[in-house]
C-alpha cells in the first residue's frame, strides 16, 4: 500500500502573512493582490522573530466590515488583531494529507498554517488537497441538492446574512430558475470593504442597503450532473471559487458541489486506501 503524501509535499511554502497591527484595508488589499483567501497573522516577539498569533479569512473580513460594533470606522482604521480568528489551528509538515483533511472538516476551516516547532513554514488549504481527488463518480452523486440561491436584485446585506447563517461560501444567482451569476465570500468581502471605504461618514449603512447582488456577481460557472468529480475539482481550483452550481440541460440550478463536499469524498478515498 503506497504511503500517504505528507503535508510538506502539498503545502505552499513561504505563505503570505500580515502583521496583527496592520489595518484590515491593508490585509484585504494583500488578499486581492496575492489572490489568497486567508492570511496567517504574525506578531513580532523579538528583533529577528515573529510568532503566529491568528488567521484572517475573507469571511472574517466580510463580517467585520459590516459589523455595527465598528460604527463608521473604515477598514483603514480597523486592526487585523481586532477581527482575526485566534487561537490558530495548525498542523506539522510531517502530518499526512489525511490528517490535514480530517482536521479541516472537524473544525469547519479551509486552511491550516504549517508549523515546524514554532516556525511558520507553509500553509495547506482545501484547494491543495483537491488535487488528490481521483474518484470516477459523477457530480450528481455528491452534490448538495436544492441549494440556497439569491436573485440578482437581492441586497448584499441579505446575501451576507445568508452566507453567515447558512455557512455558505458560494451563492448561485438565479432568475426564473436559471443561473445568471455567482456570488462568493471573496467577492462579497472585497465589495463590502470598498463600500465602507468610499462611503462618507454615517452613510455606509444606507449605501449597503442599496447595494445589490448584480452589482458585484461574477460570470456564472457551472457543471452538469454527469460531470466527473475530478473535472469539477479541477474547475473549482482553476476558477478560484469555493464551489460551483450544478445545472440541468435547461440551465436550472438543481445543486451545488463545493470544496467541502469534495474533501469529504477525499477522506473516504484515503481512509479506504489505508
Amino acid at each position: 500500500m503506497p504511503e500517504l503524501p505528507s503535508v510538506e509535499d502539498l503545502m505552499s511554502r513561504n505563505p503570505v502573512t500580515v502583521d496583527a497591527d496592520q489595518s484590515l484595508k491593508f490585509a484585504l488589499k494583500t488578499m486581492r493582490k496575492r489572490k489568497v483567501n486567508r492570511l496567517p497573522v504574525t506578531e513580532r516577539v523579538s528583533e529577528d522573530r515573529k510568532e503566529l498569533v491568528g488567521i484572517l479569512t475573507v469571511l472574517d473580513a466580510a463580517l467585520a466590515v459590516a459589523d455595527a460594533m465598528f460604527g463608521d470606522l473604515s477598514p483603514s482604521r480597523i486592526k487585523v488583531s481586532e477581527v482575526m480568528s485566534s487561537p490558530v489551528i495548525t498542523i506539522s509538515p510531517g502530518a499526512t494529507v489525511l490528517d490535514a483533511a480530517q482536521t479541516m472538516l472537524a473544525h469547519g476551516i479551509s486552511g491550516l498554517p504549517v508549523l515546524d516547532g514554532d516556525r511558520l513554514v507553509g500553509i495547506i488549504t482545501k484547494t491543495d488537497l483537491l488535487k488528490l481527488v481521483r474518484s470516477e463518480d459523477y457530480v450528481a452523486l455528491h452534490m448538495i441538492k436544492d441549494p440556497i440561491t439569491v436573485s440578482a436584485g437581492t441586497s448584499l446585506l441579505h446575501a451576507r446574512r445568508l452566507m453567515f447563517d447558512e455557512n455558505a461560501k458560494v451563492l448561485p444567482v438565479v432568475e426564473r430558475e436559471r443561473l445568471v451569476g455567482l456570488l462568493t465570500d471573496r467577492t462579497l468581502a472585497l465589495e463590502l470593504a470598498r463600500l465602507r471605504e468610499k462611503s462618507p461618514k454615517g452613510k455606509f449603512r444606507s449605501a449597503l442597503k442599496r447595494a445589490r447582488v448584480d452589482d458585484v456577481m461574477r460570470t456564472p460557472i457551472s457543471v452538469r450532473t454527469d460531470y466527473g468529480l475530478v473535472d469539477a475539482a479541477e474547475l473549482i481550483v482553476r476558477k478560484r471559487v469555493p464551489g460551483v452550481p450544478v445545472v440541468n440541460y435547461q440551465d436550472e440550478v438543481i445543486g451545488v458541489i463545493t470544496k467541502t463536499d469534495l474533501l469529504h469524498l477525499l477522506v473516504e478515498e484515503l481512509e479506504a486506501a489505508g
